[in-house]
């Protein structure tokens, strides 16, 4: 299974922590984008929901931007 930004960005959009999901920029860090602390918990709780893994805690520091995440999650899913 390969995670896209549309995938990505998708969960972002159904955690609701930004009011438009699909305007973020995906090599941004989403804190500059709007998305406080909470919200990059939220967005990585459902995405670990979504494909089943569990996200350490020394991973989250990596997590900035979109990209970031897909490339991650691909890594963790290959």
């Amino acid at each position: 299974m390969k995670v896209s930004r549309d995938d990505v960005v998708g969960v972002i959009a159904s955690a609701n922590v930004v009011e438009n999901a699909a305007a973020l920029r995906p090599s941004v860090p989403l804190v500059e984008q709007g998305v406080d602390s909470l919200g990059i918990f939220n967005i990585l709780l459902l995405l670990d929901q979504k494909y089943g893994i569990e996200t350490p805690d020394e991973d989250i520091g990596e997590l900035r931007t979109i990209d970031s995440i897909v490339d991650y999650l691909n890594r963790r899913l290959a």
